[in-house]
């Protein structure tokens, strides 16, 4: 009986010590109300990969203990992410979906009660809001308590998605606001061509209420924040305007002005600049031609390739012309080169180029890994492998993880030649 007794005792005490030590582990600052350390302790345990429903439940426990000792806006704010995060898991029944996101809103109410000039609380109720009109009110609510482009952006998404005349003209009246208040020029002109799309739809839908003349006093704002007559007169020297030309190329090549400016304006200037350095006997200035272009070039591509197949095939012949120029540093030379690649349609013609821009900056691991993915597509695994391993040997630490699934796949595919799977009796 004594043994079984000391028995028992050992169990009691060495299960005591665990959750002593799991206790140890959460920081005490977070039990002291440290809003950060909580904010850090939430992305880990509802929001990690390895965070499970149990994990988060738990720590809203420990949130809530720890509200109890503090009513800090902070708090509350966290708690309703908490809560709203909760209700949007898929293994939440829909009673305790429904209580979540009940007590969610009563804790975003009590920020915008606590701190009615921040935006947070009330942007929390309009992502938990039950009806489109009242997701309207909270984020109107937003805007008021802090005159801020990005929530006027979300207000003018909100009323459209309500639809009518009056939500209609609100949604363009905002989004003028938007591109009033912004700074940044890129967003800015965003904000404006959005404006002046949505005045001249209204102008469409509700002819009696709204006219062109609110789309036009947009437009010929927007044309005097990018002072039109100086950008073009830089586009027509650029030699004359080589530290700007770039800047000024960003912005005529941009996609949001092409309402604006024509888009053949941006192309005239880009040509001029290549035959510019065609003519120049300075290797600087050709070197920043070629970047300035290179910059117009990317701009009208964006994300995705050119807007049209003359435009492809324009951005081509230039990049041959510019790389024919001898430009110094070569590493100018190899960027043409890789915008050439993205610009060729056909995956087999896009080696040539990659391979010459390696051979110009054989240290650069997203060229060899852009060529390995074009082998990849291509399906020529052993020079698909050596390029991918070459570019784990040049690129930073947080990109490999990927290049390392392509080689999986990769050496996968070329070793499935050799040994054919097995087939199932």
């Amino acid at each position: 009986m004594l043994y079984r007794a000391l028995a028992i005792l050992a169990v009691v005490v060495l299960t005591t010590a665990a959750e002593d030590a799991a206790v140890a582990q959460i920081p005490a600052a977070c039990e002291r109300g440290d809003l950060n350390c909580l904010q850090q302790l939430r992305k880990s345990e509802c929001m990690a990969a390895a965070a499970t429903l149990k994990t988060c439940q738990a720590f809203l426990q420990r949130l809530e203990t720890v509200r109890q000792r503090s009513r800090a806006p902070g708090l509350a704010l966290l708690l309703g992410d908490t809560l709203q995060g909760l209700a949007r898991k898929a293994e939440v029944s829909p009673q305790a979906r429904e209580e979540y996101f009940r007590r969610s809103r009563a804790a975003y109410r009590q920020v915008v009660k606590d701190q009615p000039f921040s935006a947070s609380g009330y942007l929390g109720l309009a992502d938990v809001a039950e009806t489109s009109e009242e997701r309207v009110e909270w984020l109107r609510g937003a805007v008021h308590a802090e005159y801020r482009p990005e929530h006027m952006e979300l207000l003018a998404k909100a009323l459209s998605e309500v639809g009518g005349q009056a939500a209609d003209l609100e949604a363009a009246s905002v989004t003028e606001d938007a591109y009033k208040y912004e700074v940044t020029n890129t967003e800015k002109w965003r904000y404006g061509t959005a404006a002046m799309q949505r005045y001249r739809q209204a102008a469409v839908r509700y002819p009696l209420a709204a006219s062109e003349t609110a789309a036009e006093n947009v437009l010929l704002r927007i044309k005097d924040d990018i002072d039109y007559p100086l950008l073009r007169s830089m586009l027509l020297n650029p030699e004359q305007n080589l530290a700007h030309l770039a800047d000024a190329f960003a912005t005529m090549c941009e996609k949001s002005i092409v309402q604006i400016v024509k888009i053949d304006e941006c192309m005239a200037g880009l040509e001029l600049a290549v035959l510019t350095a065609e003519g120049s006997a300075t290797p600087g200035t050709r070197r920043m031609l070629a970047e300035a272009t290179l910059v117009g070039m990317r701009t009208i591509a964006g994300e995705s390739l050119t807007r049209s197949e003359r435009e492809r095939e324009q951005f081509i012949d230039w990049i041959d012309r510019l790389v024919a120029t001898g430009l110094e540093p070569v590493d100018v030379a190899a960027s043409l080169l890789e915008a050439k690649a993205d610009y060729t349609p056909a995956t087999v013609e896009r080696i040539a180029p990659l391979t010459a821009a390696i051979e110009l900056s054989p240290t650069r691991g997203d060229l060899r890994l852009k060529l390995g993915e074009t082998y990849s597509r291509l399906k020529r695994w052993p020079e698909a492998l050596e390029q991918l391993r070459v570019a784990t040997l040049l690129l930073p630490p947080e990109e490999q993880e990927g290049v390392e699934r392509l080689i999986e796949t990769a050496n996968a595919a070329y070793q499935a030649r050799f040994f054919p799977p097995e087939v199932k009796e």
